[in-house]
């Protein structure tokens, strides 16, 4: 075939074929926007834990603690959140670190504790510093709050615990990968002082898998631990003070010393599996503040008072 017959032919089939498809529809002047993916993220976080110890601000209350907790944050204005958080727990046992079991004849075996936790604060970003005011609400239950020796409550009709009411001030900001918080915390209904400071670091060992080093160390002012004064101190009579035989009415000074390592893995986008270690180092204001020196226990054996070497696992769940 000839060159000059190939072009005019080439022409028709392309005539041809454009007739078949139809006309060509133009360009859309204003594209539609592609949507942007559903979040469907409530922002809500679902915890739920078990202890070999529970361990508050230095003192062992026992073991065997199992909790379950919903923890959120509601975005303000720019920069400012509201983090709520909500905590209940038990000694799954009863095994108490706080009463000693009595004498034959008297014993009244573990004593009970659960605790309901409420928590708000509003957090705001300052620059390299998030500065946070909250409030927190303590609901103690169970025998450790009855004052479980109830034989010494002719001598003594305040033991037990009361509930406790916090107001806070807290700093958190980073150093480096260092992590670093501290935080004034008042009690207003048991008029104590608590200050801490804790810092940490993450390292990643996977994709999923991290070690996370942690320090906390307290300080407290009045400190009873929410305790009723009567529970705590030597009264001047028979039977001394549940919690202290020198007579003090509460602690002033460093608590105890909690570090450890957490070791975070993911399970998935949403799942993380926290197991962790720690050692719980009273210090000397709290070290071996028990009370168990006569032939038959009164008072506090002073468990609750010692080091120990403690670990758990949480699993949280964010939706």
């Amino acid at each position: 075939m000839k060159l000059r017959s190939f072009v005019p032919s080439l022409g028709v089939l392309m005539l041809a074929a454009s007739a078949v498809a139809g006309p060509s529809a133009p360009a859309p002047k204003n594209p539609a926007p592609i949507a942007p993916p559903v979040n469907d993220d409530l922002g809500i976080t679902a915890g739920l834990g078990y202890h070999t110890n529970y361990i508050w601000r230095g003192v062992n209350f026992g073991q065997h603690w199992v909790d379950a907790s919903l923890a959120g944050a509601i975005p303000l204005i720019e920069g400012t959140r509201l983090a709520w958080d909500v905590n209940y727990g038990s000694l799954a046992g009863d095994q108490d670190h706080i009463n000693s079991p009595l004498p034959a004849g008297f014993s009244m075996g573990g004593n009970s504790f659960q605790r309901l936790q409420l928590g708000a604060a509003f957090q705001r970003d300052v620059g390299a510093v998030t500065v946070s005011l909250g409030y927190r609400y303590y609901r103690n239950m169970g025998g450790i709050t009855q004052g479980a020796n109830v034989f010494l409550a002719p001598f003594n009709n305040d033991l037990g615990m009361r509930d406790g009411q916090e107001v806070s001030l807290g700093l958190a900001t980073a150093i480096g990968p260092i992590n670093v918080a501290t935080s004034a915390n008042f009690d207003f209904v048991n008029s104590s002082w608590y200050f801490d400071f804790d810092a940490n670091t993450n390292i990643a060992i996977t994709d999923s898998v991290s070690v996370v080093p942690f320090f906390n160390v307290g300080y407290g002012i009045n400190q009873r631990w929410q305790f009723n004064p009567g529970m705590f101190r030597n009264q001047g009579v028979f039977p001394p003070g549940l919690l202290d035989f020198s007579g003090a009415g509460s602690v002033t000074g460093w608590t105890a010393i909690n570090t450890g390592f957490r070791f975070p893995i993911k399970l998935n986008s949403r799942a993380t599996l926290t197991p962790y270690i720690a050692a719980n180092l009273p210090l000397g204001s709290v070290n071996n503040l028990g009370f168990n020196a006569l032939p038959f226990a009164l008072g506090t054996n002073d468990t609750a008072f010692k080091s120990v070497l403690t670990g758990g696992v949480t699993l949280s769940v964010r939706f």
